[in-house]
């Protein structure tokens, strides 16, 4: 046992002073058949073949998920800073925190150097990243007052611009029969006022009283309808955030 435990330490210890410039070791463990083979490579020194290998992948392979996307950059980036190329590996880990924003490095696996470039990368990255949600929060509030100002002009166009077509239908629909019903009450109404102030007889009173008090009853259900739909359509379009595929159509 104790043979067998020697042998492995120095099996450890020949493979980390292989390692080139700038890491001790990738720090990642291999989620795909393609990470551990751009993972090996760079392990074993052979940097352009890693570099090669990781580059074909991302711009090849759309199954990757994004855990293993983050991890072919960080080896690119690892790449980079092995040859002193720092710009391009901040670019590489700024890269890999787009997909992966938790990521930071390990304190064990990654050298100093390494860690230097990626936390300039973490600086770069948490600036853009305020940038663009400062911009998406810009393009969100200026879709909402589109859509707001469509939804005065025509209850539910506001819905529609955000493509939320049910509550569109459902809005539109709610403001029309809601206007159909009023103006047909308020078409009524005149009629039926007069034919109950002509009534003579005490049951044709109460009759036409009946209709006159109904057709007004509708005509005020069916306005507040109208004006109830009228102001949600508004706000709703004013308040409820967009799609988020219309926000990244109206990205610049």
């Amino acid at each position: 046992m104790e043979l067998y435990a020697l042998i492995i330490a120095i099996v450890l210890i020949a493979t980390a002073s292989a390692q080139p410039e700038g890491a001790t070791s990738s720090g990642r463990a291999g989620d795909s058949a393609t990470v551990a083979k751009v993972g090996a490579l760079y392990d074993a020194g052979r940097l352009a073949d890693a570099q090669f290998e990781a580059l074909k992948a991302l711009d090849a392979n759309k199954s990757l998920t994004d855990l293993e996307r983050s991890q072919l950059f960080q080896v690119l980036g690892f790449c980079a800073v092995a040859n002193d190329e720092d710009d391009n590996a901040r670019r590489y880990f700024v890269a890999a925190l787009r997909v992966n924003p938790s990521l930071s490095p390990d304190p064990i696996t990654w050298s100093p150097k390494v860690r230097r470039v990626f936390d300039r990368a973490r600086e770069e990255f948490a600036l853009i990243a305020r940038s663009e949600a400062e911009q998406r929060a810009s393009r969100e509030a200026d879709i909402c007052r589109q859509a707001s100002l469509r939804a005065l002009y025509l209850p539910g166009a506001g819905q529609a611009m955000k493509e939320e077509w049910g509550k569109s239908w459902l809005v539109g629909s709610a403001f029309w029969l809601s206007m159909g019903v009023f103006l047909y009450a308020e078409a009524k109404l005149p009629a039926a006022r007069a034919d109950y102030r002509n009534a003579i007889e005490r049951d044709e009173i109460l009759a036409r009283y009946k209709d006159y008090r109904n057709l007004s009853r509708l005509a005020v259900f069916a306005g507040g309808g109208v004006a109830a739909s009228y102001t949600f359509s508004f706000f709703d379009a004013l308040w409820s955030r967009p799609n988020p595929s219309l926000l990244e159509m109206a990205a610049p």
